[in-house]
């Protein structure tokens, strides 16, 4: 039996050993035996709609030595996708790597049962619910507050459980796994101290300076090529086209744009702009189900074999443009290019490298 659970292990390492502990001695205790742990972590970019601070080789390391028994890289699209498509793809490759029984989600006052019911509900997003989402979302909310805002209408309590982000995506989670059929378990314990998939970070005053100059670069790009970046759309080209010239920076810029959407999203969306995800690049995500190759990271050998003999995914054990990578098939090597342009770009935030 094996478990896996989420971390961009942005916390010190005695934070990150002791978020471990704690997760392993509640599976022991309700599971009745010691559970291996395996985490998800994305990786140059955040699923909050920012840059990391820090390295991800240095976060993949700083994982392993909390005691991690290996660690899954999450894709640069992945990550700079909703929360919706995070999840699935999440899912996704657990559920074609094999040998993982649990997912650990932490969430806050809501229990699996309530968020259970929730993803009930949004898998069958009868036209009820989809009047309810649409009508809230006319009012000015974004979509996951009119979504909220819905699910409270049906079940008590509803609203504030998605309010958090955290319960938000561990519903996500839960919804892809009984879309798909997976055999995987989720388990929720309650959310901890350390920070979370959403946590907001601050990036150095030098590299927040150049990813402000990165993206201004992006937005002289004409308005067919803003909409046809993924996620881009006729009325956020129009803000953009709009406002550009009035640029005072990513995160300021980001929150004038987010006028009734999320403002998570909009910030990955200039993120992508930044990185070239284009519609059609996605058209081959979808292709492979979102889950065109895996990138894992081991201490040891044994538990690198024991996991490549279940997987049904492209298992990449040497990093993203080692030698496993070579071998791909061309599609997925275009999907390699834009991990590669994502270090490249956060080389740069970094001082260093070229694109």
């Amino acid at each position: 039996m094996r478990a896996a659970y989420f971390s961009d292990f942005m916390a010190d390492g005695s934070q990150e050993t002791a978020r471990r502990k704690r997760i392993e001695a509640y599976l022991r205790e309700t599971e009745g035996a010691e559970v291996p742990l395996i985490a998800l972590m994305s990786g140059e970019f955040l699923q909050n709609g920012s840059l990391a601070p820090e390295k991800k080789s240095l976060r993949i390391q700083k994982g392993l030595a909390a005691g991690a028994e290996a660690v899954l890289e999450m894709s640069c699209f992945a990550s700079l996708s909703s929360v919706g498509i995070f999840a699935f793809s999440a899912a996704r490759l657990l559920d074609k790597l094999g040998g993982v029984d649990l997912l650990v989600l932490e969430t806050q006052d809501a229990s699996l049962e309530q968020l259970t019911e929730i993803s009930y509900l949004l898998i069958a997003n009868d036209r009820r619910f989809q009047q309810q989402v649409s009508f809230y979302k006319e009012q000015g909310r974004d979509f996951y507050q009119a979504q909220a805002k819905a699910v409270g209408e049906r079940i008590p309590g509803g609203e504030q459980i998605l309010g958090n982000w955290d319960n938000l995506f561990a519903v996500e989670c839960i919804k892809s796994l009984k879309l798909m059929y997976s055999s995987i378990r989720c388990i929720c314990i309650p959310f901890a101290k350390e920070p979370g998939l959403f946590t907001e970070w601050e990036l150095a005053e030098e590299q927040k300076g150049r990813l402000d100059a990165l993206i201004r670069y992006q937005l002289v790009f004409s308005e067919m090529q803003l909409t046809d970046i993924y996620g881009g759309y006729e009325q956020l080209t129009n803000r953009i086209l709009e406002e550009r010239d009035s640029y005072d920076g990513f995160s300021g810029f980001a929150g004038r744009l987010a006028q009734g959407h999320a403002l998570y999203d909009v910030r990955k969306y200039l993120l992508r702009l930044l990185c070239g995800i284009s519609k059609s690049t996605v058209g081959i995500w979808r292709m492979y189900d979102f889950a065109p190759y895996l990138c894992l990271h081991g201490k040891e050998e044994q538990t690198i074999r024991e996991l490549a003999a279940h997987s049904k995914v492209s298992l990449l054990t040497d990093g993203l443009f080692g030698t496993a990578s070579k071998r791909l098939e061309r599609s997925k090597e275009e999907l390699l290019r834009l991990e590669r342009r994502a270090e490249q770009i956060c080389g740069l935030v970094a001082g260093a490298g070229s694109l």
